[in-house]
């Protein structure tokens, strides 16, 4: 992956970046989600790293703590207006089952949760998902590369 006179940008949990040009943004996921944003025609991508589909308060709140605010702030942080949502492409990854349960929650495992909630939000924005590689077991990492304008999806063995 490409970095000569770009940053290497590591999203950590609850963070939204935005990279161009040589920049490479990359996130380890388990069962937070991860959404990158491709925006291919003006070189421009950006990521989230969320934890929780959406806040237990009737507030939004910014940032990528839970889905339901990483996606305005990612939209906003790319200046991406809903007349130019329809050039952009999605990526989700993550959404593991990193615990494991003698029986499932009963609002089901949060890696779903997350997922579930990230192509929701997607679908109303009217911003196409190419590519998603979630659930199971094992951890992912994504990576966005700004001056290939490609990603990639890599799975983490667990170790016991």
């Amino acid at each position: 992956m490409h970095t000569p006179d770009g940053q290497d940008i590591q999203v950590r949990m609850c963070e939204v970046k935005v990279g161009s040009g040589n920049d490479v943004l990359h996130a380890i996921l388990g069962s937070c989600v991860g959404i990158g944003l491709l925006w291919r025609r003006r070189g421009l991508y950006g990521m989230a790293h969320c934890l929780l589909p959406e806040s237990p308060h009737a507030t939004t709140a910014e940032g990528a703590k839970y889905v339901t605010g990483a996606m305005p702030t990612l939209l906003s942080m790319m200046e991406l207006a809903p007349r130019h949502q329809e050039e952009v492409e999605a990526v989700i990854a993550g959404g593991a089952c990193m615990v494991q349960h003698a029986t499932p929650p009963r609002h089901g495992l949060i890696g779903e949760q997350n997922v579930r909630m990230a192509q929701r939000l997607l679908a109303e924005t009217r911003i196409r998902v190419v590519h998603v590689e979630v659930g199971g077991e094992s951890g992912r990492q994504l990576v966005i590369d700004c001056a290939q304008h490609q990603f990639a999806v890599r799975t983490i063995g667990r170790t016991t």
